[in-house]
């Protein structure tokens, strides 16, 4: 019996290590196919999870990154318009994680509160990287949207609404304050990003109280029905045209912190009437929040606002490249070479005058092996912008003349560097928009003379400069154009286009100044004309800039006060085409259009030079050219 009782006890035994083989055989097999699976969509996975990443590369196999099988389960649910998450194709193998990229940025920001603040450029890039939308962009593929904090959007009604699934557990990063002060005891606990957050977005668009970003961006809603938030992680966006940006409308959003930005310093929450005004000015404003890759830490006004990797970041596939980020103020273009070269600073953007007398053709550059130069073409044109309140500018024909005297091609080439190609019209030319048959107009001075004369405008006093009686008074033909005072290039194309308009008979008085002096003039409509600069998004919505109903709106972006009935029927078809070669018919009409009512005298699309030093791996894509670390990486360990 002894010997029966270990016979079967020696069976039991094996045939359990088998079992126990066959089944890490199993594990095995799964682990394997869910590296497979990370790898194939492009998220690495990461070796290890700690507050300092240097020397680790972002190409580590070890797969501690977890799938969520709800997550999954929402992604291959039919209907679903999101894709999985992926990096760019192009992302370096040799990217190191970790240490400090510095980058020089040319101004201080107007306010971080992304929403209420100016629509500045710097504050956008700044919210890549501390927070995340619902859905973003690939890429590779701009018209492909990846799931980000939304895990799922359906439509059930092609495009009048949406639902919204949220991904759980993202936690808001927490306050830059000091949290040990018992004055912010209410705000020093974790808030989990929720429906309520999102509808707080679409709140602050509607409520006309709020100024900045959300100001700009109103005319985009009006179409907007209604907002339902249906359980914690859900809620359903309505509106009340079925129209083809919709879709861009609700996924590209930020969330905004509801337990934030509707209370005080105190914890007190705001009155209902009056939230909107509060925001405008909120005690938080001067600093940002997120739940994106890396957190706000400080902001001195003048030297450097300072980022660092979020500890608690949601998305463990694609983690924040960096450890920090310091954007460093340099309003001096003339330091920013200078700071490169000694090391202050790891890349910067070059101005055109810079590359043509200081690194073209000069390697090394600055006298600097370590030291390489890229180019890329930007997704924005740049003009000038005619206020159309104005008397002066009221006339399409004196519109014209203004361009026929902007001798663009010279400029482009001997002034920009040659950095550029000449538009002549709203859109950047790799965009379906734009008509590659309508040729800008060229620079001639006697055709400028012509249509002067036939608005009215004529020198009855023999002083040189053109007047034209206008409400019973005689009005010279002088005004001023607002323009960036921290460029040379600009200084020296307002004294070339003063000297040509000159030639026929206009004065004109440069006005240079700090971006947000001249932004506080442009959205107070207190201004004749302004150089400026539109990036689109890559759907384009007219009205925004373009209809007639914006014109008159507060802060809104149509400036300049542009009417017009055509193209408000233009720019309404267009919003409302779902098929993308009639959609592409409609722009196309419109940029024939403003081609012939020359409400801005378009000027030029940028290809813009970048200096770095080779331990950086920089990587220029289509939607975010060079403003996007996201992307950017080391390619050796840094501290």
């Amino acid at each position: 019996m002894n010997r029966l009782a270990q016979s079967t006890f020696v069976y039991l035994t094996l045939g359990l290590l088998v079992l126990l083989a066959v089944l890490n055989t199993v594990q095995l097999h799964n682990l394997e196919n869910k590296v497979a699976e990370l790898r194939q969509s492009g998220g690495p996975s990461i070796a290890a999870r700690s507050d300092n990443n240097a020397g680790q590369t972002a190409a580590a196999s070890s797969p501690t990154c977890p799938t969520d099988p709800e997550v999954e389960r929402d992604l291959a649910a039919p209907g679903n318009l999101l894709k999985p998450g992926r990096r760019p194709k192009d992302f370096p193998a040799n990217a190191q994680l970790g240490g400090t990229l510095r980058r020089q940025t040319a101004q201080d920001p107007p306010g971080l509160n992304y929403m209420a603040s100016k629509n500045a450029a710097d504050v956008h890039e700044i919210y890549l990287y501390v927070s995340n939308t619902l859905a973003q962009r690939d890429v590779d593929d701009p018209d492909r949207w990846n799931a980000a904090l939304a895990t799922s959007v359906t439509t059930d009604d092609e495009g009048l609404s949406y639902v919204v699934k949220l991904r759980k557990g993202v936690k808001w990063q927490k306050l830059a304050v000091d949290l040990n002060d018992p004055r912010y005891a209410w705000a020093n606990v974790d808030h989990e990003v929720t429906a309520e957050d999102f509808k707080f977005t679409f709140d602050i668009y509607q409520n006309v109280q709020v100024g900045g970003r959300a100001a700009a961006g109103r005319s985009a809603y009006s179409h907007l029905d209604k907002v339902e938030v249906l359980d914690t992680y859900s809620f359903k966006v309505t509106f009340k045209e079925r129209l083809y940006v919709n879709f861009g409308l609700v996924v590209d959003n930020t969330p905004m912190p509801r337990w934030l930005y509707l209370y005080d310093e105190n914890g007190q929450k705001f009155d209902d009437t009056n939230w909107g005004e509060k925001l405008n000015a909120h005690w938080y404003n001067q600093k940002a929040i997120g739940v994106g890759p890396y957190q706000f830490v400080s902001w001195e006004t003048g030297v450097k606002i300072k980022l660092e990797r979020n500890p608690n970041y949601w998305d463990c596939a694609q983690p924040a490249p960096f450890d920090r980020i310091e954007m460093v103020m340099l309003k001096d273009p003339q330091a920013w070479l200078r700071y490169l070269k000694t090391g202050q600073i790891d890349y910067t953007q070059v101005m055109p005058q810079q590359y043509v007398s200081e690194l073209k053709g000069k390697e090394p550059y600055l006298g600097e092996k370590g030291l390489k130069i890229g180019f890329h073409d930007e997704l924005s044109y740049f003009y000038i912008g005619w206020n159309q309140r104005r008397p002066f500018f009221e006339d399409k024909r004196v519109r014209t003349a203004m361009t026929l005297a902007f001798n663009r091609e010279a400029l482009v080439e001997n002034v920009f560097g040659g950095l550029g190609e000449v538009v002549s019209g709203p859109y950047v030319k790799k965009n379906p928009c734009y008509d590659q048959s309508i040729a800008p107009l060229p620079f001639d001075l006697e055709q400028a003379k012509k249509l002067l004369e036939e608005a009215g405008w004529t020198d009855t006093d023999g002083d040189g400069i053109r007047d034209k009686v206008i409400k019973g008074k005689k009005t010279p033909f002088e005004f001023s154009l607002l323009m960036y005072g921290g460029s040379s290039e600009y200084e020296t194309l307002a004294r070339i286009y003063r000297e040509d308009l000159l030639q026929v008979g206009i004065k004109l008085n440069p006005l240079p100044l700090e971006w947000s002096a001249q932004l506080k003039q442009q959205e107070s409509r207190d201004f004749d004309a302004y150089t400026g600069a539109w990036v689109p998004d890559w759907d384009i919505d007219l009205k925004p800039i373009w209809h007639s109903s914006t014109a008159d709106q507060p802060a809104s972006s149509n400036y300049i006060g542009f009417k017009n009935a055509e193209a408000d029927r233009l720019i309404d078809a267009h919003r409302q085409e779902q098929d993308p070669e009639k959609r592409a018919g409609y722009c196309q009409a419109f940029h024939r259009l403003v081609a012939e009512e020359q409400p801005y005298s378009f000027f030029y699309a940028r290809k813009r030079p970048v200096l770095y030093w080779d331990y950086v791996n920089p990587l220029f894509t289509v939607l975010y050219p060079y403003r996007d670390l996201r992307y950017f990486s080391f390619n050796q360990p840094r501290e």
